[in-house]
């Protein structure tokens, strides 16, 4: 099973340092847009969605990466004074009552949505560019899934730390 583990650890950490990249796609491109726009006041019809594509699918497809390095933020009032296995169940505890349930409806309506803007042609229409938006709904749908199933490992991980001891880290 740990190969298993690894391989996800591996797989979310490979997108999300690809990902790390569409900043340099991004920067640029706000740094055109407000240029062109405040000192030649001149409007930019492609900037906008550009960037907000890029940016939502720099955010999701990092998000496994940073679960995998426990990077997220976390209220520890309570959690920093508990045992490593009491953190455990704790975590244990809340992926079953808040990750698991959370991620299940988003995945299965961000999926779901995707796929049909995908078929329908659905185009942004925030700028008169108005560019297909279904490519960028199946990179948000995929980087969910990527977060749920590093959620799934990492949950899993604190299952067996529970009951056999050992390291609960990634």
């Amino acid at each position: 099973m740990e190969k298993i583990f690894r391989f996800v650890d591996k797989t979310s950490t490979l997108i999300g340092k690809w990902a790390s990249f569409l900043v340099v796609i991004l920067t640029p491109a706000i740094g055109y847009d407000i240029t062109v726009r405040y000192l030649f006041a001149v409007p930019n019809f492609w900037a906008y969605d550009m960037t907000i594509m890029l940016y939502g699918s720099y955010a999701i497809l990092g998000a496994a990466y940073c679960h995998s390095r426990n990077g997220h933020v976390r209220m520890d009032l309570l959690y920093g004074k508990l045992s490593p296995r009491g953190q455990a169940i704790m975590d244990a505890i809340c992926y079953l009552f808040l990750f698991f349930p959370l991620f299940t409806v988003l995945l299965w309506k961000c999926g779901d949505h995707a796929i049909w803007s995908l078929t329908s042609g659905e185009r942004s229409s925030a700028s008169a560019w108005r560019p297909l938006i279904g490519p960028f709904k199946i990179v948000i749908a995929f980087g969910i899934l990527l977060f749920f199933v590093q959620g799934l490992v990492d949950f899993l991980r604190k299952v067996i730390f529970i009951f056999k001891g050992g390291t609960h880290e990634s």
